[in-house]
């Protein structure tokens, strides 16, 4: 069965290509505590924040907090929900805990927060990856059928930020591999409170950045640039896009 990374207009890297199908279809598969629906959703309004007034707004204010009013969401989802996707897609550099709170108390819960926001990052990655190649989105699948298992996970304690994590300590037996790397520690741990999302995320995210960013990363590895140009390239875009990590 072809994969909507297939026909890219640029060749891409076989691992790279694989990931990135995997990726869509699982978009549209139920998650631990979204449903198929839900997650296409979330992915729609990800793509329809660029076209909010208020977040369009909100990008020009000295705080976010400074320009009142509603997101222009497009109905298919609670009005908490909308602003995690808006804030994750459009302003992710002035997320705070405060944000985090009025989340939480517009009644998602925090499993349920996670969730979309990873799904919103992975929408928001995936579409700049396919516009910076010069290809159109694919359509995605339609929903999968199931039900998430919505299952709180008993060994995440709150911090180091402001969600619950599993710590590298306190990780099970089904878990525990995902901290073999010992890179990336706060970035991976971020959004541990749901597993198989964050697994589900990194798959992504491991095959567009790399999996282990240290100094001899580049060993054995074959690029087209060289690890020079591709300092310069990520040093331009994150100064261009506010990423400061």
């Amino acid at each position: 069965m072809a994969g909507a990374y297939d026909a890219a207009p640029l060749p891409l890297r076989q691992d790279l290509g694989e990931a990135l199908n995997r990726n869509h279809e699982r978009l549209a598969q139920p998650g631990c505590w979204l449903d198929g629906s839900q997650r296409l959703a979330v992915v729609a309004e990800a793509r329809h924040a660029p076209d909010c007034a208020l977040c369009q707004a909100s990008a020009e204010a000295i705080s976010p907090y400074a320009v009142a009013g509603a997101h222009d969401g497009l109905g298919e989802l609670p009005g908490a929900w909308v602003d995690v996707i808006h804030r994750v897609a459009m302003d992710s550099g002035r997320l705070s805990a405060r944000w985090y709170g009025e989340a939480r108390r517009g009644g998602m819960l925090e499993d349920e927060i996670i969730e979309v926001i990873s799904v919103a990052v992975q929408a928001v990655v995936i579409d700049s990856f396919t516009a910076a190649i010069g290809m159109d989105s694919p359509p995605l699948p339609p929903p999968a059928p199931g039900r998430p298992a919505r299952h709180h996970r008993s060994d995440a304690k709150t911090g180091p930020g402001w969600a619950m994590t599993i710590a590298p300590e306190d990780a099970g037996p089904d878990f525990a591999d995902f901290y073999d790397n010992d890179s990336h520690f706060y970035i991976r741990r971020s959004l541990t409170l749901v597993p198989q999302e964050t697994r589900r995320l990194w798959d992504l995210l491991n095959h567009l950045y790399m999996e282990d960013p240290r100094l001899h990363e580049l060993d054995g590895m074959e690029r087209d640039i060289s690890r020079a140009q591709m300092e310069f390239l990520a040093a331009r875009a994150s100064a261009l896009l506010g990423c400061y990590y």
